[in-house]
């Protein structure tokens, strides 16, 4: 049977779309569940008998394998590009998941994440027919305000009750899971420019993150200011403790980055998580240009509960519309 055949057959309700290459033929499939495409998909080719193998391709990847059936032929499974779909997508899986493991089901076949599974049944000592309840709290998509004093940046709701995506409970013990999935993920997008922009609270926050106030006059002249120059061991402390403050505390951070490559990490509710800067200097920094570049940028590298990062303290707008550093985005990246 032709291959295009087969997919449109096992997934009647996906889009299905290809691409011809020098080297063969892309295939990308669009679902609502890619996991669930994917595994309907495999058996699928296994009854038909096509060979194929699950593999990670990095520029095309991203969180989930794709199937190389040979000959040039790759298969890539793609979610639905509505504005938070895939993170909401992997909360649902998840609850369905853990709702299987808490009522007696061990065969990873069963499941849609069996590394997940895997990894909280390891690191949270978590067993089947656990008597934990479920509840999904990821859509309620809490605000989260940054306040600056002139000395620190605090964001609040930084407590795992308000950032929670699935909130498991029996009754003694509450278990927040912060989930997190992808190459790269936001941890907070907190409104801020009204501190840049503020006479005030100007110079303090510019030097609070280390910027040269005068080159923040890309963003417009009524952003430029007149800073010291930067005390880079300071400024590392500065983002270490906010980037500790963005992620939070009393949760379980989950961090599925790819298949089989899951990374989960406690955080009490009386110890923030421990974070360290390093590779901050001058060559960190990017700054707007009027008519070229609407953002700046601090990028560093992290380590943080001992795993590394690359972290990106992005201040810029979210539409074509927003002028200035409208809001502070940290953008994290697992190593």
């Amino acid at each position: 049977m032709n291959v295009l055949a087969t997919i449109k057959k096992a997934l009647p309700k996906d889009e299905v779309s290809h691409t011809k290459t020098r080297t063969g033929l892309d295939i990308r499939v669009v679902s609502t569940n890619r996991v669930e495409a994917k595994k309907n998909l495999e058996t699928a080719l296994k009854k038909q008998k096509i060979p194929f193998k699950s593999v990670f391709k990095r520029s095309k990847s991203s969180s989930m394998d794709i199937l190389d059936l040979g000959g040039g032929v790759e298969i890539v499974f793609k979610p639905l590009t509505r504005r938070g779909m895939k993170g909401l997508e992997f909360e649902d899986e998840l609850a369905e998941d853990l709702k299987k493991y808490f009522n007696g089901v061990e065969d990873d076949k069963a499941f849609l994440h069996p590394d997940v599974i895997k990894a909280i049944k390891k690191e949270l000592k978590l067993t089947p027919r656990s008597p934990y309840e479920i509840d999904s709290k990821g859509r309620m998509n809490q605000k989260r305000k940054l306040i600056f004093d002139g000395r620190k940046v605090v964001i609040t709701n930084s407590t795992g009750a308000t950032l929670t995506d699935l909130t498991l409970t029996n009754g003694r013990k509450t278990i927040y899971l912060s989930l997190k999935t992808s190459k790269t993920y936001y941890v907070t997008s907190s409104s801020i420019y009204q501190h840049f922009l503020d006479k005030s609270t100007q110079v303090k926050v510019n030097e609070f993150f280390g910027f040269d106030g005068a080159k923040m006059s890309g963003f417009g002249k009524e952003y430029a200011c007149v800073t010291a120059e930067p005390n880079f061991s300071k400024v590392k402390n500065n983002l270490a403790e906010l980037l500790s403050n963005a992620i939070g505390t009393g949760l379980v951070l989950l961090h599925k980055k790819r298949t089989n490559d899951v990374m989960i990490a406690e955080v009490p509710p009386s110890s923030p998580v421990k974070v360290s800067i390093t590779g901050l200097s001058e060559d960190s920094y990017t700054y707007p240009i009027l008519g070229k570049r609407k953002g700046s940028n601090i990028k560093v590298k992290a380590t943080v509960d001992g795993h590394s990062y690359i972290v990106n303290f992005q201040f810029r707008g979210t539409t074509a519309a927003d002028t200035g550093p409208r809001y502070l985005r940290i953008l994290m990246e697992r190593l």
